[in-house]
């Protein structure tokens, strides 16, 4: 009731005793009504009778007269209590006790720029306003300033609002310190944690200022923003919305920059992707991209003639990159309202060759040899290194280097064998099969397919299959589907593909079902032959990939090994399989780099070089020991698992590419690049309208929409002066009414000549 009060009045102390007035008139009223003692003598009896005639009239009309006095009390209290019908027209600083909890937006979006200023510049500015306000009604006034960034660490907290407050709070929030992020913020963590810290605060008057760009994308079935609103409104907290931007205003963003860079190679044509957003309204024309790598601009540039209005394009381009080294890409556009979403980066690690290993399973065999040639004939073409080895080199040697690996002709593995596949291949790393005349299906089948579990993809019949010449039927062989290994062929008529011929291969097994939509094993089927059974099948296995063709990869039970599409659909293999877990990562600015060593291969040394306009700056931290906070799960894990350091670095705000240095136990620096950017989305600056914020805002009471540039409620302007008036006619009128009625019914003797 008391916060009802100071948000309707401007002197709420003068409504209690107000309210005792209005007895006043009431309680006068009751003492002319009291009866004295009666003496019946014959002239009143006749008087009597003629007032019961007239009594219910003289009942109203004296009741009239005291409503009257009554409301002309209630008028005066009212007029001088200062009472204001619509509390968003009213200063938020009155003299009452206030807490001021003000919410600022600091998301990526309030870097928006006009002229000479931006969102988050005048979102400052309101927040040193009302600062400025509360200073005129010194120790009356608390302020609590929150980041949207950091709800749960306030920059001030309860801070008593005077002129020395008003000085500091101008030098924190000086432009070279105290800066937006380039994340994408989540208001509804804001409410929430300004609503704890409102709610134990029950003695003052609440407000909650809300200073942001409201953009649409925001509100668009955000339910929770409401119901946040309104939870906070139930409790009595006032919610104050001030927007920080007068219009939307049109911006390109960089939404996309991706390539096949588990295939990077030295001064081979790596393929790239970009794509490009209009988020305006309006056509862009000449959109020009640059390309740097590592900070020197590329001779090479994209050119986007048009860029429809809310529409993406995508362009594919090449770079070159002639040096075995860790490279960070950088593409952008010129700058316009929001510059940060014009550029975006990516960080490629660039080997001499990239390693494949190709193990023959029969050394008098050439299908290695076959499988060689088609990728790796000229490295400096393609880029790829291959080994060709046997099946001891499988237990002798690590895998994890090699981008992925061949397995041809393979009669069977032994069990150690094919433990560190299936390591390799869960890991991230990729393996292609190839059968032959030498395998043993009945192996294939127990330790290699295992009911589905092991790393071959299907159980094979007892015995390979010739398929029969159909005369009749002119068509390939080879009946590839829309898999990214045949998407050079695609189209109706390609001779490629045509050519090819399948004279033998290993069918499946007579149960297993060929139709992939009916199984749950996550096998597919990429291509079959003519007779539809399946040739080439590929499954996941943890974090890699398994293909299998049921045929060879040398020209004994086909043509395809002498055919051109034969080495086209090897090197999408090679591509399509290659591990992707050692390529740098790619991150939203904001996610901390948690890193996590083995002590006997690394020192706790660690360093952060992290991106920024002037340069990198270098974080040096210590891994320690993961603390546990229950000593029985810590002691558990020192003797059942070994151990293991951990760092954490937090601050990834800044866009680019950060490197995380390691050192190893034999003093070798070893570097990991992680490419971050802001998220695509905080590029679409579309503003909510104050009627769609209403709609969505629903009845709730207690919300005020300060549109912007308008800071009357802060300066506390000359409020109310059209009610005062009002009241001041009323009062006038119901003055009148009062007198008049008041003489109708008083007795007024007539006057007696002398």
């Amino acid at each position: 009731m008391t916060a009802w009060l100071a948000n309707h009045f401007f002197n709420p102390a003068f409504i209690a005793g107000g309210a005792c007035l209005v007895a006043s008139p009431i309680v006068i009223h009751l003492i002319n009504r009291m009866r004295y003692r009666r003496v019946r003598f014959a002239a009143m009896e006749f008087l009597l009778q003629s007032q019961q005639r007239n009594q219910r009239r003289l009942l109203l009309e004296q009741l009239l007269l005291l409503l009257m006095r009554i409301l002309i009390v209630i008028g005066i209290v009212m007029l001088i209590s200062r009472l204001i019908l619509d509390p968003a027209q009213m200063s938020v600083f009155r003299g009452a006790q206030s807490h001021h909890v003000i919410l600022i937006d600091d998301s990526l979006s309030m870097r928006d720029r006009w002229g000479e200023t931006s969102a988050f510049a005048e979102a400052v500015s309101v927040v040193n306003r009302i600062a400025m306000g509360g200073a005129q009604q010194p120790n009356t006034q608390k302020l609590t300033l929150v980041r949207l960034s950091q709800p749960d660490r306030p920059l001030f907290s309860e801070r008593n609002v005077n002129d020395d407050f008003v000085t500091e709070l101008s030098s924190r929030l000086d432009a070279q310190s105290f800066k937006c992020t380039h994340q994408g913020l989540d208001l509804t963590t804001g409410l929430t944690a300004s609503g704890k810290l409102l709610a134990n605060d029950r003695g003052t008057i609440r407000h909650l200022h809300v200073i942001s760009d409201f953009r649409e994308r925001d509100w668009q079935d955000q339910k929770a923003i409401a119901s946040a609103i309104e939870g906070l409104t139930a409790t009595g907290v006032t919610v104050n919305l001030v927007r920080a931007v007068p219009e939307t205003h049109s911006n390109l963003g960089v939404t996309e920059l991706t390539g096949d860079t588990q295939v990077a190679a030295v001064d081979v044509p790596l393929r790239m992707r970009l794509s490009v957003r209009n988020f305006g309204f309006q056509l862009a024309t000449d959109v020009r991209l640059s390309i740097f790598d590592n900070n020197e601009k590329l001779p090479a540039s994209v050119v986007f003639e048009k860029i429809e209005p809310q529409t993406e394009v995508t362009h594919d381009f090449e770079v070159r990159l002639t040096t075995p080294t860790a490279h960070k890409l950088r593409v952008s556009l010129d700058a316009d309202s929001l510059a940060e979403d014009n550029v975006r980066s990516l960080a490629i690690d660039v080997p001499k060759t990239i390693p494949v290993l190709i193990v023959d399973g029969d050394p008098a065999g050439e299908d290695g040899s076959y499988i060689a040639d088609a990728i790796a004939a000229d490295p400096k073409a393609t880029g790829y290194g291959a080994i060709v080895e046997n099946i001891e080199y499988l237990r002798r040697r690590p895998l994890d280097g090699f981008s992925c690996i061949y397995l041809l002709n393979v009669p069977e593995l032994p069990a150690d064998s094919i433990d560190a596949l299936e390591r390799y291949v869960a890991g991230g790393g990729g393996l292609a099969w190839f059968v032959g005349d030498s395998i043993r299906p009945a192996h294939y089948n127990d330790a290699l397919y295992r009911n589905g579990t092991g790393l071959f993809p299907v159980p094979l019949d007892m015995a390979p299959r010739e398929l029969i010449v159909d005369p009749t039927n002119p068509g390939s062989d080879l009946l590839a589907s829309g898999h990214p290994l045949f998407r050079i062929f695609a189209g109706e008529d390609n001779a490629l593909i045509k050519l090819v011929r399948i004279f033998q291969f290993f069918p499946v097994a007579r149960d297993w079902v060929r139709d992939d939509q009916l199984r749950k094993d996550r096998v597919h089927t990429i291509a079959s032959i003519r007779s539809r059974d399946p040739i080439i099948l590929e499954r996941p296995f943890g974090k890699g990939r398994v293909i299998a063709c049921l045929t060879t990869a040398q020209p004994d039970w086909n043509n395809w090994a002498t055919d051109n599409s034969f080495v086209v659909v090897q090197l999408e293999l090679v591509k399509y399989l290659a591990r992707t877990d050692h390529n740098p990562e790619r991150r939203t600015v904001g996610e901390p780099i948690s890193v996590t060593l083995d002590p006997a291969e690394y020192t706790e040394s660690v360093e952060i070089l992290t991106p920024g306009d002037e340069g990198d700056r270098t974080i040096r931290l210590q891994a320690a020991p993961e603390k546990s906070d229950d000593p029985s799960t810590e002691s558990s894990k020192t003797t059942k698992q070994p151990l293991r350091l951990h760092a954490r670095f937090s601050d990834t705000d800044e866009p680019g590419v950060y490197t995380v240095r390691l050192l190893r136990q034999s003093q070798v620096n070893e570097d990991r690049l992680i490419a971050y950017n802001p998220p695509a989305s905080e590029g679409d600056l579309v503003i909510a309208s104050t009627s769609d914020l209403r709609k969505r805002l629903g009845s709730s009471a207690g919300v005020s929409i300060q549109e912007f540039g308008q800071l009357d409620w802060v300066e506390g302007r000359e409020a109310g002066s059209e009610i005062r008036q009002w009241l001041i006619w009323t009062l006038f009128i119901l003055l009148v009414l009062e007198q008049t009625l008041a003489y109708r019914l008083g007795y007024h003797p007539p006057a007696i000549d002398r």
